[in-house]
């Protein structure tokens, strides 16, 4: 009798679940008035031998049997099981697909995604497991479907398909079947989306931008502890009412040149060469959910992946025409090139949006998640799933990005959210990767230790960052040093007079390196540590500070903020600085603003021209680290050989640099770092020049040789000689 998955027989359910463990095996787990009735399994219609190899009683009083087949599966072929005149159940190769043997047969290292030939346009998708996959060509009116073409297994799992070059530009769909369903896909390598992410676009998106978009150099970098980094959110930076931008919210806001704020002061691009950053880091781009591009409503930073290797339509002029977001984002990176900044791309790929909506988990279902051991979704990442970066294709699928993000849009960058989820081999293959593009482009991320089931020793977290050379980590012990506990509204920090704090604080100060007899140390060089007091997570510093001193008045709030800003910029290792922390932004006390309105979130401009003077104190002292080497130590050797902490009172810390050249002008710095609320004075021991002291920054001698060194209370002192 041949039976089709589908038919029902019968409408009582004999079996109530049935996988592959291996390429052999199956569990079957049957109601136990079944037990004596052998089962049939057939392979496409046609029955298979097997024999029951071990059977047992579960927990819940059903049988569990093991079965073993006499020739392994072919999972380009359909299992079916059933008790005679029962419903027949699909057997799917669950565990199989999470098995050293299936990467072993099917991991795959030839080209996917679409590639164009002078003749046609071929369409490459890896699925060891489906049964069937068409390419469906669609009409970019109505999105009827217009013209199918079949695909073609390859030994390894990949599908080929080939599309005649008369549909170029034309919208695709997968139609893939497995033993879970038959559904209709998006490509996961597509290169570019139609609106909202609903289809693919068989367009050459790399010959596009070299053909549409003026290539230009990366600025140099000679070093990674040169880097300052400034984090931005698209739709922030033009959103205020104030913002007199042409291109409020799109990708060409954030380099639109020759924009003044109501005070006359630099607005848009000319803002951000002034500062003197030399990165900026937006929140993500690529293709997120949560986000109606028609409407650009509602709001959200776009931590909600769906494409990867496409781009957010919500940021583009015409999210409607595919190519119109490709050219913009693009142009924006080529025009911060042209101003001399590089650019960090955001890398959400430690989970996917809706999981069960996932083009992933329809090509290879429960290949590309990581489970639990009781086979319930890992949910280190808090939003549903977790991507298993361990695994062949998905470690691949993230090389890929970074490189086609690195080389198609020369990206100088890239930041892991939440990279204590991905493991340490996907980390060092990334670094290696793009070594061979340029190896000045910086990778970096959260190495938080996240609840995901992957073996400790082999997350990529910042406990083991010396396992991952040339790996970035955001220092989350400098924040909270600083600013208190993040997790503790009222706790306040050194800069905020909590003492307790300044020994976390001296250990940040070295780049979190280890200094014999001095620090513990966190990291193997001061080039690991990310240090920064403001995200776009968690409360602004300005808004902590309101929760943890509300009898401060905002004068003495504000000299927190600028001490803050200033250990960030001149402890050693990489600064980080949130769009606006500068000068004291605020969203209003919302701890976690993802989905906050325009007027939480916005970059407040009107701000910016009441706090010049807080702007001017930052942009002073990145000129200051920029000038001089001792801010900018890129080993550990250099940072035992020229730092020196000297004795000081509770609540300071005192401590000097030499200059790592003899060529820098200045060749023995000291600073003060005042965490009280008292103005301190101490004797002069040399002919010091004072550069920083109290709200002012200086790039000449505020003051020249004096008898005492003042040092404000809650502020920093910088002198020279």
């Amino acid at each position: 009798m041949h039976h089709t998955p589908d038919q029902k027989t019968a409408s009582h359910v004999s079996i109530e679940s049935a996988s592959f463990v291996s390429f052999e095996t199956i569990q079957l787990e049957i109601l136990r008035e079944y037990e004596s009735v052998p089962v049939q399994i057939e392979q496409n219609g046609r029955p298979i031998d097997y024999l029951v190899e071990h059977q047992h009683v579960t927990e819940s009083g059903r049988i569990e049997q093991i079965l073993r087949l006499n020739e392994p599966i072919a999972l380009e072929m359909m299992y079916t099981v059933f008790h005679p005149g029962q419903k027949t159940m699909v057997i799917i190769p669950r565990e199989v697909v999470r098995s050293e043997e299936f990467e072993r047969r099917f991991s795959y290292d030839g080209p996917l995604g679409v590639s164009f030939a002078p003749n046609g346009i071929e369409v490459v998708v890896w699925s060891p497991v489906a049964l069937s996959m068409w390419i469906t060509i669609h009409d970019d009116t109505n999105h009827r479907e217009i013209e199918r073409f079949r695909m073609n297994r390859g030994s390894r799992g990949e599908w080929n398909g080939e599309v005649p070059k008369e549909f170029e530009g034309m919208l695709y769909r997968l139609e893939v079947k497995t033993p879970v369903d038959t559904r209709q896909v998006v490509d996961p390598y597509a290169r570019a989306v139609s609106l909202n992410g609903e289809y693919g676009v068989l367009s050459d998106v790399a010959q596009f931008v070299r053909e549409q978009v003026e290539r230009v150099s990366r600025p140099p970098l000679w070093k990674a502890t040169d880097a300052v980094i400034y984090e931005l959110h698209i739709r922030d930076f033009t959103s205020h009412p104030s913002s007199k931008s042409q291109l409020k919210g799109l990708y060409g806001g954030v380099t639109e040149q020759g924009v003044r704020t109501k005070g006359d002061h630099s607005a848009g691009l000319d803002y951000l060469k002034e500062l003197g950053v030399t990165h900026v880091q937006l929140l993500p781009v690529h293709d997120f959910g949560s986000v109606d591009e028609a409407t650009r409503m509602p709001y959200n930073w776009g931590y909600d992946p769906i494409h990867w290797f496409s781009l957010e339509g919500s940021y583009a002029s015409r999210p409607d025409v595919p190519m119109s977001r490709v050219f913009e984002y693009a142009t924006l990176v080529s025009d911060l090139h042209q101003a001399g900044l590089r650019v960090v791309t955001d890398v959400v790929m430690n989970h996917i949006y809706i999981r069960e909506q996932s083009p992933l988990e329809a090509l290879v279902p429960y290949y590309y998640f990581r489970y639990e051991h009781d086979g319930t979704v890992a949910n280190g990442t808090g939003v549903g799933n977790d991507t298993a970066s361990e695994r062949y294709m998905m470690r691949r699928m993230i090389v890929d990005f970074v490189t086609y993000f690195a080389t198609t849009y020369q990206v100088d960058g890239f930041r892991f959210d939440l990279m204590g989820i991905h493991d340490v081999e996907t980390m060092n293959q990334v670094r290696a990767a793009l070594d061979k593009i340029d190896p000045s482009i910086l990778v970096y991320g959260e190495g938080w230790d996240l609840a995901t089931p992957l073996g400790q020793s082999l997350k990529a977290t910042s406990q083991n960052a010396a396992q991952m050379p040339r790996v970035g980590h955001f220092n989350d012990m400098i924040r909270d040093a600083l600013k208190g506990s993040t997790f503790n509204d009222r706790e306040r920090g050194f800069i905020s007079g909590n003492e307790w704090r300044e020994w976390e604080l001296r250990e940040c100060l070295t780049g979190a390196v280890h200094i014999p007899n001095v620090t513990v140390g966190r990291f193997p060089s001061p080039t690991y540590s990310i240090n920064y007091a403001e995200a776009h997570d968690n409360y602004t510093i300005f808004d902590k500070l309101k929760l943890s001193c509300e009898e401060i008045d905002e004068a003495t709030r504000l000299a927190m903020q600028r001490l803050a800003n200033a250990v960030v910029i001149t402890s050693q290792g990489i600064p980080f600085i949130h769009a606006g922390q500068e000068f004291g932004r605020t969203k209003q006390g919302v701890e976690n603003s993802y989905n906050s309105p325009d007027h939480i979130n916005h970059f407040d401009w009107d701000l910016r021209d009441m706090r010049v003077n807080e702007i001017e104190y930052v942009k002073t002292l990145l000129k200051l680290r920029r000038l001089h080497t001792c801010f900018r130590y890129d080993s550990r050797q250099e940072v035992i050989d020229h730092f020196t902490f000297l004795p000081s009172p509770p609540g300071v810390i005192i401590y000097e640099l030499t200059a790592g050249h003899s060529y820098d002008a200045w060749q023995r710095v000291r600073v003060y770092v005042n965490g009280t609320f008292e103005n301190l004075s101490f004797t002069s021991d040399a002919k010091w020049n004072v550069y920083v002291q109290g709200e002012t920054a200086s790039l000449v001698p505020l003051v020249r040789n004096p008898e005492n060194i003042q040092v404000k209370s809650l502020s920093m002192t910088i002198l020279a000689c």
